[in-house]
């Protein structure tokens, strides 16, 4: 849920946010001060005293009478029309005569007045004119009045003054204080789940802030300040404040502050969710909500207006706020936006949806237990944004290990790119070795289990089986002609040493140590380095082995020309069980045979993805053909050089026009030389080939624009012939057999 979107703190509307980040915070604050002395200052005052504690209801037979109209026997609790707030109406009933010392009775206050008489002495008091400091509004709390022996059979009255609702509520007695246990019980699990919810959030917020995660730290520590907030606000509101609070009236405060806040937090966390794609206006409704709650708190404290009287403004900031939600989501759905945060999306529904239920509530139930819509809502947004950071962990995961898988490689192609233009005779042979093995790898699949990931690491070992060959003597890699017996022995330690390379790799691909190491073993145990044989050479040393061969046979090397179809398929088979698997053998046979192995050669030089050969192979060729006929070449490693950098443009889909250009103006100084860099560009090419020879490599110049430059060449120079390199064609003839590359 984290954006990057976040490191620009001080834009445009950095001043907005700060603001907004540190209002929540000093209310936050504020209302946790007001906690704290709503539960520990002693000085309670006339504050709804708690009582002393078998619970009776004491419901029946009450005798109603009305400030207006005639009185009737209702039940508890019992609700009334209020034609007026501030009306004052009266029940009596006549105590039970099982009374005896100690006893308590409780009744509950639902923001009302009210007056509690036992034989026509007050007894107990709870109202706006005795709480010090409190507005019109008093905050609904239980009522709780002694009784003893002398009270049976005597008269109860309560006189209610309705501000909000008319509703009377139900009336408990029993010895001590057990006249609490159903009100106890019965608020026992909203308040629990609100300490929970309080845990969590404090929990949530301060392992973000110590492990200093700025990734996830946005849309987190949001909703753990919502969770918070939600949770003090069930808090405040539970029916068992009393139990909480020394001075429950204070709870009433910060239970306004919290409620005006959560629409607030709701947008903060939102907005991180929606990864600030409608940041203005979030922005602009947590100013507008954040103004609201400060203005109502300024009303209520100068005596103007209470805050239940203006707490519609703030539900109704709230309701606009969901509507916006709802929008914002469906253009995202609109957009394809929505799958980053799916899961909480469905989260902040369930949310919203219930934040309604709540809100609606409020205005339409007398007797509603305040939070529990809110927290069954609050709990689907934090279980379905805890499986959001699941689902967004684990594709984070998946994205690193594939750009690692990536990373590798392209190290591994890189490597292979470095190899083959060490290794002139065999340009582009690592890339064929991967193609062929992976094609038989995809023929073999069915019979030996290969999954898609097998047939793909086939591919990418056969990329730097030679890897080894890095560390032989260009004497030896770039001869021209056969080796000799020692040069041969150099040549075969090129499988332990590309094995040894690989081995101080902490990642590798699974299988790659074998099938550097192993894929010059025979069949027939005659192989090298270890001599292995059958199976005990690793399936994917076999399979490379095969490749490995086949790419040697269908391409040219300087003693002869590759071989035909015809000739490898017989050579293959003939090979098969000493130097080849034979079941592997097999199944490569049947793919030449039924067409379906594509030689990435032409003539036995190499083709690019389009089916041409590469300039980069036959510039290589020349070079080899003209070493072996014992011409002097000035500087082969220069032209091999070339060869790999034009191999590397080559791979982008760019290139060179390369030409062999002879003039005696070149044999005895370098001043023909000059003369054709400068008709060059600096990102042309000019090398010295031979005594009286250059090559001219132009960089993506073809066609006309590359004429235009030969003929200003061929203006400057005395006698030149121009040579276009291009796909060899007079290769000489040679014997045919079956070979690895290095097997020169």
């Amino acid at each position: 849920m984290a954006d990057n979107s976040r490191i620009v703190k001080n834009g445009k509307y950095g001043i907005y946010e700060d603001a907004v980040r540190i209002s929540v915070v000093f209310v936050i604050l504020i209302s946790l001060v007001i906690m704290a002395i709503a539960m520990f200052d002693k000085n309670t005052g006339a504050e709804a005293p708690l009582g002393e504690y078998d619970s009776y209801p004491f419901n029946h037979g009450w005798f109603f009478e009305p400030e207006i109209g005639a009185p009737v026997t209702v039940n508890l609790p019992y609700e009334y029309d209020v034609n007026e707030s501030g009306r004052t109406v009266t029940v009596t009933n006549e105590l039970p005569s099982d009374l005896s010392d100690g006893m308590n009775l409780v009744m509950r206050a639902a923001m009302e007045d009210v007056e509690i008489y036992v034989n026509g002495r007050l007894r107990a008091e709870y109202s706006s004119d005795t709480v010090k400091g409190m507005g019109y509004y008093v905050p609904s709390a239980y009522v709780a009045i002694p009784l003893n022996a002398e009270d049976s059979n005597g008269e109860i009255r309560m006189e209610i003054t309705a501000k909000r609702s008319g509703i009377i509520n139900e009336v408990y007695y029993g010895p001590g204080e057990d006249a609490w246990n159903d009100v106890v019980i019965s608020s026992i699990p909203v308040a629990v789940i609100a300490v929970v919810m309080l845990i969590l959030g404090l929990f949530l917020v301060f392992s973000i802030i110590l492990s200093r995660t700025t990734s996830v730290m946005g849309a987190s520590i949001y909703l753990g300040l919502l969770m918070i907030d939600v949770a003090l606000w069930m808090i405040a509101e539970s029916r068992l404040r009393q139990f909480f609070f020394r001075r429950p009236s204070l709870s009433g405060i910060f239970s306004y502050l919290t409620v005006e806040l959560i629409s607030v937090l709701a947008c903060l966390f939102f907005d991180e969710v929606q990864h600030r794609q409608y940041h203005r206006i979030y922005i602009a409704d947590e100013c507008v909500g954040l103004l609201i709650l400060f203005v109502n708190a300024v009303l209520n404290f100068t005596g103007v207006c209470d805050f239940f009287k203006s707490l519609p403004a703030s539900h109704l900031w709230s309701a606009v706020c969901a509507v916006e939600l709802i929008i914002f989501l469906v253009l995202d759905i609109k957009e394809h936006r929505i799958g980053t945060y799916i899961h909480t999306a469905i989260g902040m529904l369930g949310f919203m949806a219930m934040s309604i239920v709540e809100l609606v509530l409020f205005y339409v139930s007398r007797n509603h237990v305040f939070g529990a819509f809110m927290c069954i809502g609050l709990i689907i947004l934090m279980l379905m944004t805890v499986i959001q950071t699941i689902n967004d962990v684990s594709l984070d995961i998946d994205r690193r290990e594939k750009a690692r898988s990536q990373m590798t490689i392209k190290t591994i192609e890189t490597i292979a790119g470095a190899i083959d233009a060490r290794d002139e005779y065999t340009g582009g042979h690592s890339e064929r070795v991967g193609f062929y093995a992976e094609r038989l790898a995809r023929e073999m699949a069915a019979d030996y289990d290969l999954t898609e990931e097998d047939i793909l690491r086939v591919h990418y070992i056969g990329l730097v089986h030679d890897i080894g060959k890095i560390g032989v003597a260009d004497s030896v890699l770039n001869k021209a002609g056969r080796l000799n017996d020692e040069e041969f022995a150099l040549m075969k330690r090129h499988s332990e040493i590309g094995y040894e390379i690989m081995s101080a790799m902490e990642d590798t691909i699974d299988g790659m140590l074998d099938g550097i190491r192993y894929h010059h073993e025979r069949f027939d145990g005659k192989g090298y380095p270890d001599g292995l044989s059958d199976t005990d050479i690793p399936l994917i040393a076999r399979i490379l082995a095969l490749a490995d061969s086949y790419d040697a046979m269908t391409s040219n090397r300087v003693y002869r020309k590759r071989l035909t179809d015809e000739e490898v398929k017989n050579e293959l088979l003939r090979c098969s069980g000493t130097q080849f698997d034979p079941a592997l053998t097999g199944l490569f046979v049947n793919l030449i045979e039924r067409g379906e192995l594509n030689v990435r050669t032409a003539d036995g030089g190499s083709l690019d993805e389009n089916g041409q050969v590469y300039v980069s192979a036959s510039l290589e060729s020349r070079l080899q053909k003209d070493l072996l006929e014992g011409k002097r070449i000035r500087n082969p490693e220069h032209i091999r050089m070339l060869c790999y950098m034009i191999k590397l443009m080559e791979k982008k889909g760019e290139g060179y026009s390369v030409y062999l250009i002879r003039d005696r103006e070149l044999e005895e100084s370098g001043k023909g030389i000059e003369l054709i860099r400068e008709c060059c560009s600096p990102h042309d090419l000019c090398i010295r080939y031979g005594d009286d020879s250059v090559v001219l490599a132009l960089y993506n110049i073809f066609g006309d624009d590359a004429d235009r430059i030969l003929s200003s060449v061929s203006q400057r120079l005395i006698c030149p012939r121009i040579d276009h390199i291009k796909a060899d064609e007079n290769e000489p003839d040679g014997d045919n057999a079956a070979a690895s590359d290095d097997q020169t």
